[in-house]
């Protein structure tokens, strides 16, 4: 071989290991910049705590593994307007067992890269005597959005069904749990007649000005006298600093609280309160954006629709009105009729 063409073939690989050089450079760059930018903050004012893992999965969620007041604590935290989104979920069987196995299959079946336990009730099931009942025991709070990331809340039955329907759109979903924690920077308490101030396992949906969205999961449980109370709760959220919370919500509270994720090499996590045996209907996940997730699953009292008195509906039925006498039949909703 000619040496002109040995010094050729040497040129191409030295030139082949730059670009290649230059590319993992780049990818580290971005990454440790974004996981600069989607930590946890902390502050001297806030309940303290310790991270010991981060780990940036597909290039766009931070899962932070840490601990505070000795229990274990996972936060997730992604852009508002990035490559995923938040979604609901209902679980394929109805009302199966709260378990490691059930919540890896769900999370596969929606190709979720994150799952959250959550949510006691929501508009399609109404009148299940379990939504009423919880409701009844203070769970008030409603969080709920579209499938871009704009989510919001309020406190049933102060709610604007139609404002409601409007923002989700076809696509959108709504879960209730225990409520508003801070919204607009302003500190909201009503949700603690919901909640036994003890020490509990916890799951707080947070949003902040710049543009995050950050769920925080806490392992622990009154049972064990392990876990955050309502105080430490407001605490830990001073480091993020309430003038930077757009909305933060307390989605669960005790033997529920569960959080899956899943790693680029495929590993698979369960962290919870496995402390007795749980069922569940509903959950929240993180799926990338062009996921099509809208399952809502009616259920409504026979007896209920009789009288006239159904208080479940779903944005189908909301569309339905507003384009006819603006009644959703069996239900005391009436709309204003679209023209």
């Amino acid at each position: 071989m000619k040496l002109k063409n040995i010094l050729r073939i040497l040129f191409s690989l030295l030139m082949i290991g730059a670009i290649v050089g230059g590319l993992l450079y780049l990818t580290i760059y971005f990454n440790n910049r974004d996981i600069k930018k989607l930590s946890m903050p902390s502050n001297k004012d806030g309940l303290n705590f310790t991270i010991k893992n981060k780990e940036l999965l597909d290039q766009s969620v931070l899962l932070e593994k840490g601990n505070i007041k000795n229990v274990d604590m996972q936060i997730l935290s992604f852009k508002k307007d990035g490559k995923y989104v938040l979604q609901k979920g209902r679980t394929e069987d109805n009302n199966p067992e709260l378990t490691e196995q059930s919540i890896k299959y769900e999370a596969k079946r929606r190709e979720a890269l994150a799952l959250i336990n959550s949510g006691f009730w929501s508009y399609e099931g109404l009148d299940r005597p379990f939504a009423q009942k919880e409701i009844e025991l203070g769970k008030t709070g409603l969080l709920y959005g579209d499938d871009q990331n704009n989510i919001t809340a309020g406190t049933y039955p102060n709610i604007d069904t139609a404002k409601m329907f409007t923002h989700m759109g076809s696509n959108g979903w709504d879960t209730g749990a225990f409520g508003i924690l801070i919204k607009d920077k302003k500190v909201d308490k009503t949700w603690e007649k919901g909640d036994p101030d003890q020490p509990n396992a916890r799951s707080i949906y947070v949003e902040t000005y710049d543009g995050i969205i950050r769920i925080i999961q806490t392992y622990g449980h009154n049972s064990l006298n392990k876990g955050l109370n309502h105080e430490d709760i407001y605490k830990l959220l001073k480091n993020i600093g309430y003038s930077n919370i757009r909305l933060a919500f307390l989605l669960d509270g005790g033997g529920t609280t569960r959080m899956y994720t899943r790693s680029d090499n495929g590993k698979e996590k369960v962290a919870g309160a496995f402390v007795d045996n749980r069922t569940y209907i509903e959950y929240l996940y993180l799926t990338k954006r062009d996921t099509n997730a809208a399952d809502p699953n009616i259920w409504r009292d026979p007896e209920l629709v009789k009288a006239g008195k159904s208080k479940s509906i779903t944005y189908d039925d909301y569309i339905q009105a507003i384009y006819s006498n603006g009644k959703v039949p069996g239900t005391q909703y009436q709309f204003e009729v679209s023209k």
